[in-house]
């Protein structure tokens, strides 16, 4: 019964337009009868609760990376990666397709968003592959799909807010995001060529060899050494991720007044735009924290925990309805209210199951970045339609061939861990 109110009253919510954080915190409303003191009680936990949410140091790298993202994004740091991904593909059939997923795992590298990476590289990469005869609704439908490798290659926001919620090291779950955020490039480049092969999709000759494309590197060499600096930096320990994040925002800002890409009002646009992103998810994880701690207090997790054991002990079956929980969570809900909410309710399966809990946020996160591109919620979809400027419909068709192929690599990465892990493993 419990189980019905609540979760029953947030998703009408949602279902009349109110904003996710005021639906999760309204929906902490619905315990006052289990709990004793009344109303009053309830708000004042749900006040506390939010500030400590919030009061986190690994929390601190959020707005770092997102505001080193926004730098990155207002000062052109995107033209320099996709004439990079350009340069390297050349006119090999698809070779504008191959190069906008390229550049789409460049510029994850850098902004740790999927809405961001397909705005960043959409913006630049779709109205040059319609100029050259893709389809729109292939082009904008491969952006989409690609932009979810976003928040798998890192710096991550979901792996941020992932680390906060479970405690494992935000730096443990960067190396394991790696290679999975690679095999989705990769499944989706092998599913564009084999389209572009049949649609007769070439892309434009390169202007010059093997030491032309030496110089593309060299022009986008301060692009492609911030992930260096950012992750080597973390994996070797000589920052944490926190501090890592304020390394990116320097740097970006460095970067931006040395190519001259940034200018005043550039970086007033992004400061503006990475502060909203930042308030909004930090109210965000404020009232889900509130959410999960009065469903800890009327021990849900337990609850979910026998109904699922009363089902099935298999641990395979049980990782393919996480699958489904969050494939349909994802369809719904955007990425941070998933793992807010789900998150810590399962976690305890999960460790009781033997599920690895870094591999676990993996596979979460994989399966979390494909509900970016599945409706209704599909945000990464309505970036791409917003920039092609064709309906939503056409969007979808185009990239239905990608969101396959990429539940595909999400499979794969939920049952052979070892993509995962195997770094992890090397390193330590």
């Amino acid at each position: 019964m419990l189980l019905f109110y609540v979760f029953g009253t947030m998703f009408l919510l949602l279902f009349l337009g109110v904003p996710v954080a005021v639906a999760i915190g309204g929906s902490c409303l619905v315990f006052t009868p289990w709990l004793v003191g009344g109303i009053d009680r309830v708000m004042l936990l749900v006040g506390q609760r939010m500030i400590t949410t919030a009061d986190s140091f690994t929390l601190l790298a959020l707005p770092f990376f997102i505001l080193a993202g926004t730098l990155m994004s207002n000062g052109g740091i995107s033209r320099k990666l996709t004439d990079l991904a350009e340069a390297i593909s050349g006119d090999y059939p698809g070779g504008l397709a191959i190069s906008a997923v390229v550049a789409c795992m460049f510029f994850a590298a850098v902004s740790g968003s999927g809405p961001a990476t397909v705005a960043a590289i959409g913006a630049i990469m779709i109205p040059a592959m319609n100029a050259r005869g893709y389809d729109k609704g292939f082009s904008g439908g491969l952006l989409a799909a690609a932009g979810g490798i976003g928040v798998l290659i890192p710096p991550s926001i979901p792996m941020i807010v992932y680390g906060v919620v479970s405690g494992v090291s935000v730096t443990d779950m960067f190396i394991a995001g790696v290679f999975p955020g690679i095999l989705v490039g990769i499944v989706l480049i092998i599913v564009a060529v084999t389209i572009s092969k049949k649609r007769n999709y070439v892309g434009e000759p390169r202007d010059g060899g093997f030491g032309w494309v030496m110089g593309k590197i060299w022009d986008a060499k301060y692009a492609l050494l911030m992930p260096i600096i950012i992750l080597g930096g973390i994996y070797s320990g000589v920052f944490t991720p926190t501090e890592a994040g304020v390394v990116a925002v320097v740097y970006a800002i460095i970067l931006g007044g040395v190519t001259g890409g940034l200018s005043l009002k550039g970086l007033c646009n992004a400061m503006i735009e990475a502060a909203v992103i930042t308030a909004s998810c930090i109210i965000l994880m404020g009232a889900a924290g509130a959410f999960s701690k009065f469903l800890y207090m009327k021990d849900l997790p337990g609850m979910i925990a026998n109904m699922i054991f009363s089902v099935t002990t298999n641990k395979f079956i049980i990782m393919i309805l996480f699958n489904i929980l969050f494939l349909l969570g994802g369809m719904f809900i955007d990425t941070l209210s998933n793992i807010l909410i789900f998150v810590p309710l399962l976690l305890p399966i999960v460790n009781q199951i033997g599920i690895d809990p870094i591999h676990f946020g993996i596979f979460v996160t994989a399966n979390l970045a494909l509900g970016m591109v599945t409706p209704p919620m599909g945000v990464d979809l309505f970036v791409a339609a917003n920039i092609v400027k064709t309906p939503f419909e056409n969007i979808l068709k185009g990239a239905m061939p990608f969101i396959i192929a990429n539940f595909v690599a999400v499979l794969i990465i939920t049952y052979v861990p070892a993509i995962s892990l195997w770094p992890l493993w090397i390193f330590k």
